[in-house]
């Protein structure tokens, strides 16, 4: 379901409110938000759309999913560490969007979510995940211009785990009917609770090729990315190469729109400092491979079927492990 309505007097509210709050309020924001809204308003007043503010429309959406999956290895990428056991895990999430747009010139997306996956066995891995983003772009000539602010934690057995927050303006445009080009630079601060030497920050670069062989009926991906992680302990800097392709397919069986997607990334890192286990540097390659297979029987209920393979080798034994995990969800989307 989808809401469409002048807020004029709720942006003014909200400003009337802001004008009220401590002199020191925006001493408190992190570095991240301070350079967003700085981005943002810079981008706002290039476009013109700034002073028609009080004119932009909004659309609400709502996404409830349900799922259930095999692992056959279940471990924590983040840590690079697996069991080597099995388990099942249950998903729960819910995703939420506000969409914020003024004519054809400018978008504001903000938008929140929680998933929680449940084990049947390991319950030390329960994970909780939330997450908070948002997105503004703009139309610059041919161009679209945007940032985007993205904040995630998650705990495990109820217990802090993970915090990451990043931030990422982008340029993208149609070099042709067929061929949009998307290029996007990240900056991102990551901790995990209990592992100080793995606090990173990172920057990286990436370029995305899309070519639409039938409209978003067809179309294809390819990307590279440079990443640079610059840890607390020496021993986890890394560079690394990444090239991703992705392929969608959308079709109908009988009446009901059928889509299929598949993925696979390879990426290549190189340590910068000596690993004390080895004596010497690391060298890792990750590949990874994806495939969706989703039926829509409304325009708000869809099932799907979904594999995930893994393939880590590291010179470092403990990070050398594969992950196989098949699955399945139904989505509801409003």
């Amino acid at each position: 379901m989808t809401f469409h309505k002048n807020v004029a007097v709720h942006e003014k509210r909200i400003i009337t409110r802001c004008i009220t709050l401590p002199a020191n309020f925006f001493l408190t924001l992190s570095m991240h938000t301070k350079a967003f809204i700085a981005l943002a308003r810079a981008l706002l007043l290039i476009t013109g759309c700034l002073p028609s503010f009080w004119a932009w429309g909004a659309d609400f959406d709502l996404e409830l999913a349900a799922g259930y999956a095999w692992d056959d290895n279940v471990g924590l990428d983040e840590l690079e560490r697996a069991t080597g056991e099995s388990d099942e895990v249950t998903t729960l999430e819910i995703q939420g969007s506000a969409l914020f747009s003024y004519q054809d010139r400018a978008s504001l997306r903000v938008s929140a979510g929680l998933v929680d996956d449940s084990y049947q066995e390991f319950s030390q891995v329960d994970r909780r995940t939330e997450s908070l983003g948002v997105n503004l772009e703009a139309q610059l000539g041919k161009a679209t211009v945007g940032i985007n602010w993205f904040d995630v934690s998650a705990d495990l057995d109820d217990e802090e785990f993970l915090t990451y927050e990043r931030l990422s303006p982008y340029l993208a445009g149609f070099l042709s009917k067929q061929w949009f080009l998307r290029g996007e630079y990240v900056y991102g601060e990551k901790t995990i609770a209990r592992r100080p030497g793995r606090e990173a920050d990172s920057h990286s670069v990436s370029l995305d090729s899309y070519y639409f062989i039938q409209g978003l009926k067809r179309y294809a991906v390819v990307g590279y990315t440079f990443r640079v992680d610059n840890a607390r302990a020496n021993r986890y800097d890394y560079d690394s190469h990444a090239i991703k392709a992705r392929y969608v397919h959308r079709e109908n069986l009988g009446r009901l729109p059928l889509e299929l997607e598949i993925e696979g990334k390879y990426e290549d890192r190189q340590y910068k400092a000596p690993d004390p286990i080895i004596g010497t540097e690391r060298e890792d390659t990750r590949w990874r491979f994806s495939a969706e297979l989703r039926l829509s029987f409304t325009d708000y209920a869809s099932w799907a079927v979904m594999i995930k393979n893994s393939d880590y080798d590291s010179n470092l034994p403990t990070a050398s492990y594969s992950d196989l995990v098949v699955g399945t969800e139904v989505r509801l989307s409003f």
